[in-house]
């Protein structure tokens, strides 16, 4: 036979195992281990977005509003109101000199501390040396002729008119050697009080007078210097009238002063000046230092904050407040949430007192902590959040 019919007839007996081999089987099969596994991963998915849908959560973060837990001193805790002033001194004076003269002699300078007596400038009383020399010298022919005239009128030689007339001159050239021993006295420039010199308005060499201008430019009269005295110093600052109510005798306070930010000083309510601003609906107030220093100016601005209780001795003390609104309860517990990489943590507080509208809480924070304020009802710990006002 030929080769082309030799396959055909092998073709032909092939034929019905091949077309079996096509058949669609129609019984089921096992999908062995790897069908189940993707069986039962479909099973949990399933459960767990029913469990998230069931508890009312959504898979989108809340939309929340946050405060921060601030850190406050003792005294801004307790802080009643503020005033502004600047340090004044109740003692201060610009000496001048009662007579016209020049400066001789100078014995201070700005800085300077003298004592009450202490000689601070000498004037030139040259002049005033030569007046007490004629005056004393007319006293003393005045004592004599006195002496004269009662011996003659004693001895009836002499009228008594003539008598009264030494006498008259007598006490006339007594009491100008008395006024020019004064005007002497006058060109030594004492400390009426102690205190420390603020300003020297003259120099050795310049003429002063009571009421003139120095040649320097010092422009305070004839001011030569100004003393003050720093135990007297206090803060002088106004406060508006519908708050003088919160203040009462010696109310606490604390000071402090632009030129020391890093200082608090300490003080008291030391008089509230019965007079009134009409125009700024004022009243002035002076408020003492307790632990003033040497670092204490006059004429340096300072801020007071009347507090609710004496802050001494327990400057370096702070409080954490947080708003009311941060507060919830959960499982029992008084905390507040936590914001921290987008999801919120529930964090256990003990809360004190109420100090000015928010609760001060004494265990718990650290301060500085972002909470959640708005916005957190049905909240749990560990769901995703954002803040109100960032980008998504």
């Amino acid at each position: 036979m030929r080769p082309s019919e030799l396959h055909a007839m092998s073709q032909e007996r092939k034929g019905p195992a091949d077309l079996a081999a096509l058949r669609i089987d129609r019984e089921p099969r096992s999908s062995g281990p790897r069908g189940w596994l993707f069986l039962l991963a479909a099973l949990v998915v399933a459960a767990g977005a029913a469990a998230y849908l069931l508890s009312g959560r959504s898979l989108r973060p809340r939309l929340v509003e946050t405060v921060t837990a601030s850190i406050v001193t003792e005294g801004q805790a307790t802080t009643l109101l503020t005033a502004t002033g600047y340090v004044e001194a109740e003692r201060k004076a610009d000496l001048s000199p009662k007579i016209t003269s020049r400066i001789i002699e100078l014995n201070v300078t700005e800085g300077s501390r003298v004592k009450k007596g202490e000689i601070i400038a000498r004037l030139d009383d040259t002049d005033l040396n030569a007046q007490l020399a004629e005056a004393s010298a007319n006293w003393v022919n005045a004592k004599a002729e006195l002496e004269r005239q009662q011996s003659l009128y004693q001895q009836g030689l002499s009228p008594k008119s003539v008598l009264d007339a030494a006498v008259a001159s007598e006490r006339a050239t007594r009491a100008r050697a008395d006024y020019v021993k004064a005007l002497i006295d006058y060109t030594v420039i004492r400390a009426p009080f102690a205190g420390v010199v603020t300003a020297k308005r003259a120099f050795v060499g310049e003429a002063v007078s009571p009421y003139g201008s120095s040649p320097s430019g010092g422009g305070s009269g004839g001011a030569i210097v100004t003393l003050v005295e720093f135990s007297s110093l206090y803060v002088g600052a106004d406060v508006n009238e519908a708050n003088l109510g919160k203040l009462g005798p010696k109310q606490p306070a604390e000071i402090s002063l632009d030129a020391m930010p890093e200082k608090t000083y300490h003080g008291y309510l030391r008089q509230v000046v019965p007079a009134a601003d009409r125009q700024k609906a004022t009243v002035r107030v002076k408020v003492s230092f307790l632990d003033a220093d040497d670092r204490i100016l006059p004429d340096l601005s300072a801020r007071v904050s009347f507090t609710s209780e004496a802050t001494k001795g327990s400057a370096n003390r702070s409080r954490i407040l947080i708003p009311k609104a941060a507060l919830v309860t959960a499982d029992g517990k008084t905390g507040v949430f936590r914001i921290a990489a987008g999801r919120v943590k529930f964090q256990p507080i003990e809360a004190g007192g109420e100090v000015q509208g928010q609760i001060e809480v004494t265990r718990g924070l650290q301060g500085g902590e972002r909470l959640v304020s708005a916005g957190g009802a049905g909240l749990r710990d560990g769901d995703r959040v954002r803040v109100e006002g960032e980008k998504p």
